[in-house]
C-alpha cells in the first residue's frame, strides 16, 4: 500500500452534563482537560429510522439540486452520499466519476473508500468480543505482541483511545508518500521502527498502528481474516452488501482524485486503520444499527464515550473508544453535537455521524480533497429550512 496521512474534519456538541468516570488510565494522563460524556438520552432510540422507505420526492428533489450545486461549486470527482431521517425515511446519491481520465462515470455497483471512518467499525467489532468475554479492556498487548515497547503496559483500552503513544505508521518521513505497496506486517514493522512517544496513558495521539494492532488481535482471536470477521459479525448480520475490507485490486472502486489525475492506491493492508469500501448508505445503516443497540448493548455505546479526549489542537474534536464527538459550542459557539468518525487522505474525504440536534445520521464519503464538513453542513442546512 502507498503510504497515506490521515485527515480529519472538525466540528460538535453542547447538550452534555455530567464527568465522565475515571479509568485507570486517567489517573495517569497529562494532555488537554477532556470532554464530558454526553448524556445516554442523547442517542437515538430504538425503531426511530425508517430505512426500507425513500424520503418523499419533493425532499429528494431538493437535496439532488443541492449535490448538484455542491458539484459545480467543488469540481467533485464523485461522491456516494446518504442521509437518514428519523421516521421519514432515507435519501442517497452516488454520481461522478469513478475515474475522470478513463471516463468511467460512478453506478450503483460503485463503492467508496472510507479511510479512518472504518475505526468505528473496527470499535464496535472489539467491543462485541469484550461483551462475549473473549477480550477485555485491561487486557496487556504484551499478551500478543510482547516485542512492541511497552507492550507490558499497554491496554486494549489503550489502543482504541489512541493513548498508547505508539507511533503511527503513516508518519515516517520516508514511508509517507512513497510508491512502494507495503503489507500490513510491513507497516507494523516501521512502526516499531521507532521509540514510543510517551509512557501508555500518559497523552493522547492519533495513532493508525493501534487499529492494526487491534485488526491482528481480532484475527488471532477469531482465528480468521479480518474480511471474515466483518462479514461474519457486521455485514451479513445487517445485510450490509458492500461494506467490506476491499482486495488489493477492488473491482468498483472509485479511484482517488488529484484535480484531473487518478491516483491509485492499495487500501487492504491497513485493515481496521481505515481499510473499508462500502456504499454510503451501507455506512449510514451501520451507524444507524450500532448507536441504537443493534450490534453492542446501548450502555456499551454510551460507554464509547466515557473518556474524550481532545483530538489534535483543535477545540471542539474529542475522541472515545473508537468513536469521535463534535463539539459546535466550543469550535463556532452554536448548539449542536455530532458523533461518529471522519477521516481521509489527501484525496478522499469521509464522514459518518449522527446529529444530536436533528437525530439524522448521513455518510459521505468525496473520492477528491473535497470538505465533506461543508457538505454535509449545507445538507443539514436544507433540511432545517424545510422545518421551518
Amino acid at each position: 500500500m502507498k503510504m497515506m496521512l490521515t485527515s480529519f474534519a472538525i466540528i460538535v456538541i453542547t447538550i452534555m452534563t455530567g464527568c465522565a468516570t475515571s479509568s485507570q488510565e486517567s489517573t495517569l494522563y497529562k494532555g488537554a482537560p477532556k470532554h464530558e460524556q454526553p448524556r445516554l438520552e442523547v442517542l437515538p432510540k430504538a425503531n426511530l429510522y425508517t430505512v426500507n422507505k425513500k424520503l418523499n420526492a419533493s425532499l429528494q428533489t431538493k437535496l439532488n439540486k443541492k449535490i448538484d450545486e455542491l458539484f459545480v461549486k467543488h469540481h467533485i470527482a464523485g461522491i456516494s452520499a446518504t442521509m437518514i431521517l428519523p421516521k421519514k425515511g432515507f435519501w442517497e446519491t452516488h454520481r461522478g466519476y469513478v475515474s475522470k481520465p478513463n471516463n468511467i462515470h460512478v453506478d450503483n455497483d460503485t463503492v467508496f473508500f472510507w479511510a479512518s471512518v472504518g475505526k468505528l467499525i473496527t470499535s464496535a467489532i472489539v467491543h462485541q468480543l469484550i461483551w462475549e468475554e473473549k477480550l477485555s479492556f485491561n487486557d496487556k498487548l504484551s499478551k500478543w505482541y510482547p516485542d512492541i515497547q511497552n507492550a507490558d503496559k499497554i491496554t486494549i483500552e489503550q489502543l482504541l483511545t489512541h493513548t498508547n503513544g505508539i507511533y503511527s505508521f503513516n508518519a515516517d518521513p520516508n514511508a509517507h508518500g512513497s510508491e512502494q505497496n507495503f503489507s500490513s506486517e510491513e507497516l507494523l514493522e516501521i512502526a516499531k521502527s521507532h521509540e514510543n512517544l510517551f509512557e501508555p496513558g500518559e497523552y493522547w495521539s492519533y495513532t493508525n498502528t493501534g487499529y492494526l494492532l487491534l485488526s491482528f488481535i481480532i484475527e488471532k482471536i477469531e482465528a480468521k481474516t479480518l474480511a471474515h470477521v466483518v462479514t461474519d459479525r457486521i455485514s451479513k448480520p445487517l445485510n450490509l452488501k458492500t461494506l467490506r475490507i476491499p482486495t488489493k485490486n477492488e473491482p468498483n472502486l472509485a479511484l482517488a482524485h488529484d484535480k484531473e489525475r487518478v491516483i491509485e492506491e492499495d487500501y487492504s493492508a491497513i485493515l481496521g486503520a481505515g481499510g473499508f469500501v462500502s456504499s454510503s448508505k451501507d455506512m449510514a445503516l451501520f451507524l444507524s444499527a450500532l448507536l441504537t443497540g443493534k450490534i453492542i448493548p446501548i450502555k456499551n455505546v454510551h460507554a464509547m464515550m466515557k473518556d474524550l479526549y481532545p483530538m489534535f489542537d483543535n477545540k471542539g474534536l474529542y475522541y472515545g473508544k473508537g468513536i469521535m464527538l463534535y463539539d459546535f459550542n466550543k469550535l463556532n459557539h452554536t448548539d449542536n453535537v455530532w458523533i461518529g468518525h471522519s477521516g481521509g487522505t489527501e484525496n478522499y474525504k469521509a464522514i459518518l455521524i449522527y446529529d444530536v440536534k436533528t437525530k439524522i445520521i448521513m455518510a459521505i464519503s468525496i473520492n477528491d480533497n473535497i470538505p465533506v464538513e461543508a457538505v454535509v453542513g449545507s445538507l443539514l442546512e436544507l433540511i432545517e429550512k424545510q422545518r421551518m
